[in-house]
């Protein structure tokens, strides 16, 4: 029983965690519980609890029209990662033009050992669009994160799935090895990679390199796959071309 609580304790802080990151990216104009609902892939009862949490503890205020800021109290816990957390800052500018392009959904996400850790989300102003969570997900599970596989060397790829598939507690069958092989074969062949979930989302991803010339993460561009497919080759062209003048401003 307590392994079952200590579980369920550690999944509330870091959904909390997430809620937090959400509301301190959103716009002037802050964020709603059905925002931060969609982007935690939770129930707006569950979200909302989460969010009166924060509140009571200090780290985000409601306002008259129920959307919710974060507060001073959360700059006493700035922390920076030459590297990491500055890939945000560095990417936002270029994030907003590939954004202004195409008006189509974008995430940035960061290696954080086993799992893509999400930094930023630019979403669509089109009615119809895409919800996914910014949850951190295990590296072979998102298409960031096959962007990633597809630009080290075996040996690195190795350790990384290694670490990817212990924080996702699965083991892969040999087909869905065979699958994911495949993947990063393409996104090698391509320049950009992606990952089916049969959702009808299609996902253009691209990794981004450091200093040292190793992926440091990636960026993702997606929505409704009608509107994504015919335009793939423009929009992963654009998207590498974002990726390349990221990775130089980290260099």
């Amino acid at each position: 029983m307590a392994a079952v609580e200590d579980g369920r304790a550690t999944s509330s802080l870091r959904r909390g965690l997430v809620a937090l990151e959400l509301v301190a990216q959103a716009s002037q104009d802050g964020a709603t519980v059905t925002e931060v609902a969609a982007q935690l892939g939770l129930d707006k009862s569950s979200s909302s609890r989460i969010l009166a949490t924060l509140r009571e503890a200090g780290y985000v205020r409601q306002d008259v029209n129920r959307r919710y800021f974060s507060t001073p109290r959360l700059s006493k816990l700035a922390h920076r990662r030459p590297g990491v957390l500055d890939l945000a800052g560095l990417a936002r500018a270029r994030l907003e033009q590939l954004h202004d392009q195409h008006d189509e959904a974008i995430h940035l996400a960061v290696v954080n050992g086993g799992e893509m850790l999400f930094l930023d989300y630019l979403q669509t102003s089109k009615a119809v669009r895409t919800e996914i969570p910014m949850v951190p997900r295990p590296i072979h599970e998102v298409a960031v994160g096959v962007a990633v596989l597809a630009v080290v060397e075996h040996g690195e790829r190795s350790q990384l799935m290694r670490e990817s598939l212990a924080a996702a507690h699965h083991r892969l069958s040999p087909a869905e090895r065979r699958e994911l092989s495949g993947q990063i074969e393409r996104a090698q062949q391509r320049g950009w990679a992606t990952i089916e979930h049969g959702d009808e989302v299609s996902r253009i991803a691209v990794a981004l390199t450091g200093a040292e010339g190793g992926p440091v993460g990636a960026i993702c561009l997606s929505g409704p796959s009608y509107r994504i497919d015919p335009m793939t080759e423009e929009l992963a062209r654009d998207t590498i071309a974002a990726a390349a003048e990221i990775s130089s401003a980290l260099r």
